[in-house]
């Protein structure tokens, strides 16, 4: 696995931890989605 740093604003980072996301597997989850989309 590649590791890469986003930046995210202040609300996000809280809405995130409120919500116990792992903002990892939401992005991988999410990249998948597209990626599939777009084949």
């Amino acid at each position: 696995m590649k590791r890469k740093t986003i930046t995210i604003r202040e609300d996000q980072d809280e809405w995130i931890e409120d919500q116990h996301l792992n903002l990892s597997s939401f992005v991988r989850e999410k990249l998948d989605e597209l990626i599939e989309e777009r084949e």
